[in-house]
């Protein structure tokens, strides 16, 4: 019996259905947008998506250097 990604996701939906059911609320509340720079990994703690934060969460306002990075040349 082959298997349809519509069927495995309806399965995996309904075995791991609160008890109460879905509701709206459990649906993706935000997206990402064009343009923007968000973290998608980070330490424990750290707001990225991967510890459950939102997309407007884990977005980046003020991005550090990577790194061995530095804007110093060092030509002062």
């Amino acid at each position: 019996m082959k298997t349809t990604l519509k069927k495995l996701v309806k399965k995996i939906n309904a075995e791991n259905a609160p008890p109460d059911g879905w509701s709206s609320q459990d649906r993706l509340q935000d997206k990402p947008e064009a343009g923007k720079v968000y973290a998608l990994t980070g330490g424990p703690g750290s707001r990225c998506i991967a510890n459950g934060n939102t997309w407007a969460e884990s977005e980046v306002i003020d991005p550090a250097p990577a790194a061995g990075q530095t804007d110093d040349r060092g030509t002062r």
